[in-house]
């Protein structure tokens, strides 16, 4: 993705699913390069690490919105779980924007890995605040279905990175996954656009009447 746009970022991307992972293995024991066969079952781990987190998570939220269904839907949707590993491409200067202000589509985000600092949020009185992932942890994104889902309970998280000192040049690696909600409806992005093209943060003050209409 090397297309030059304000809303467009300089990037590579690598998606898994589970629903995808046994094709995978297939076509990466057919490649005579070893770093493709570990690079999928180590993605194949990843995805049993990262499913109790998703459950336990799915499960305080359904406690906390009163949305009894909502951990069923996230499980029976785990087949559909998109685990992104992005690389962000360096020749930047300090201060840049190397993912756009957005928010995702999806139900919530889990942020898993990160090779160094730049990862931002827009908090709800519209200043940008850091959001490091220390080792081990995580920070589980809120995204525009989970706002939908919630009746304006929760906001889609307006979030970006910005080049570093220690990104700029060299660029910078990390690891997402995407957690949609297969039974709530789904944001229009073929009839509306991409989220990158809205205002920042356009969605914390919109009252859910007007919100409802971006969905199919």
């Amino acid at each position: 993705k090397e297309q030059k746009g304000l809303s467009l970022d300089l990037k590579e991307n690598f998606h898994v699913t589970l629903r995808e992972t046994k094709r995978l293995v297939t076509l990466s024991k057919n490649v005579a390069v070893p770093q493709a066969t570990r690079f999928i079952d180590e993605a194949d781990r990843l995805i049993d690490l990262a499913a109790p987190v998703i459950q336990e998570f799915a499960r305080g939220l359904s406690k906390a919105l009163s949305l009894p269904t909502f951990e069923s839907e996230v499980m029976e949707g785990q087949q559909s779980w998109i685990f992104r590993y992005i690389h962000y491409f360096g020749g930047r200067s300090v201060g840049d924007q190397t993912a756009t202000p957005h928010a995702d589509k999806s139900g919530f985000t889990l942020h898993l890995f990160e090779s160094g600092p730049g990862l931002e949020y827009l908090d709800l009185s519209k200043q940008w605040q850091p959001m490091p992932v220390s080792d081990g942890q995580t920070a589980i994104i809120s995204g525009m279905q989970l706002q939908f889902a919630s009746g304006n309970a929760t906001k889609a998280l307006c979030h970006r990175v910005v080049a570093t000192d220690e990104s700029a040049d060299s660029g910078r690696y990390s690891i997402v996954c995407f957690v949609p909600l297969a039974k709530t409806k789904a944001y229009n992005k073929n009839g509306i656009g991409r989220l990158q093209e809205f205002s920042p943060g356009f969605n914390y003050d919109m009252p859910f009447g007007e919100f409802q209409k971006l969905f199919v």
